[in-house]
C-alpha cells in the first residue's frame, strides 16, 4: 500500500474503492471533493493479530489522506481483515472515523478480542443543544442524535440495502426531512462465533423528523453469502429483520 505503487491520487482512489466491499459508504459529496486531489499519503491507523486459537487472524486499519488543490485535505479510512477460511483478505472503506470504529469492533468481536466491557456497536453520537423536539416526549426514548447529514445517512443506508423488499422511494422522501439520527445495536444473539466465522447483527437507525416524530429503519448486516462478503439488508420492522436473520442462519444450519 505504498504511494509508489500508484501514479496519481485518482488512480489510488480508484483502486481503494475497487477492492472495498462497500464503496457506496463513501458519500458522493466526498468523492466530488476528491476529484481535486493533488497528493495522497497512506498511514497505518491500527492493527490487531490473533494467533490462538487457530487460524490466525489479522485486522488492520489505514488512513488515506488526500491533499486538495486548495490546501485542504480529505480523509478516507480503510479496514483490512482476514475473511473466512478460503476467502482471503477483505477490505472496507469509510469517510467517517466513527463508522470505521464500529466496523473495527465488529471484526474484533469475530476475532474474539473485544476486551473492553463497555464496547458498543453504535457510532459516537453528538448531543443536541438545545434538546430536539420529541426526545424523551410522546413516549419516545431520549436519544443523543447526530444532528448533521441525517438525510444523507438515510439515502446511503437504503442505497446499500440488497434485499428486494427494502423500503422504497416513499420512505426516502419522508426521511429527506430528518433533522437527526441515532444508531443502536439490537442486543440479540445474532453473532455466531463458530468455525464458520459467521457475522450477523441488527442495528436500529432512528431518525428524528422536523415535526418531532421518530421513524426507525432496521439494518441486518451479515456475511452469510457463501463467499464471506458483507451484505446489508434494511427493513421497516425489527421483527422482520429478526426473521430474515434466522432464515439466513437456518440456511447454513445455524441456530442464531
Amino acid at each position: 500500500m505504498s504511494e509508489e505503487a500508484h501514479l496519481t491520487p485518482a488512480h489510488h482512489l480508484q483502486e481503494l474503492l475497487a477492492r472495498a466491499q462497500n464503496p457506496f459508504d463513501v458519500a458522493d459529496a466526498v468523492l466530488h471533493r476528491l476529484r481535486d486531489a493533488v497528493m495522497f499519503q497512506v498511514e497505518l491507523h491500527g492493527w490487531r493479530h490473533r494467533n490462538s486459537p487457530a487460524p490466525a487472524l489479522r485486522c488492520s486499519s489505514f488512513r488515506h489522506v488526500f491533499l486538495l488543490a486548495d490546501g485542504d485535505s480529505v480523509l478516507l479510512w480503510e479496514l483490512c481483515y482476514d475473511g473466512p477460511q478460503g476467502v482471503g483478505e477483505l477490505h472496507e472503506v469509510y469517510d467517517d472515523a466513527e463508522a470505521l470504529a464500529r466496523s473495527e469492533r465488529r471484526v474484533h468481536r469475530r476475532m474474539g478480542e473485544a476486551h473492553t466491557p463497555d464496547a458498543s456497536f453504535g457510532a459516537t453520537r453528538a448531543s443536541w443543544d438545545p434538546a430536539p423536539p420529541g426526545a424523551g416526549a410522546e413516549g419516545f426514548p431520549a436519544r443523543d442524535y447526530v444532528r448533521r447529514g441525517s438525510a444523507e445517512h438515510a439515502r446511503r443506508l437504503l442505497r446499500r440495502a440488497e434485499n428486494p423488499d427494502r423500503p422504497g422511494e416513499e420512505t426516502l422522501r419522508l426521511l429527506a426531512t430528518a433533522l437527526g439520527h441515532h444508531i443502536t445495536h439490537v442486543p440479540k444473539p445474532h453473532a455466531h462465533p463458530g468455525e464458520g466465522q459467521v457475522w450477523c447483527a441488527v442495528y436500529e437507525h432512528a431518525f428524528l423528523l422536523a415535526d418531532g416524530y421518530e421513524v426507525s429503519l432496521y439494518e441486518l448486516e451479515h456475511n452469510m453469502t457463501g463467499g464471506g462478503r458483507l451484505v446489508c439488508e434494511v427493513y421497516l420492522e425489527e421483527s422482520v429483520a429478526d426473521q430474515a436473520a434466522h432464515r439466513l442462519g437456518r440456511g447454513r444450519g445455524l441456530d442464531l
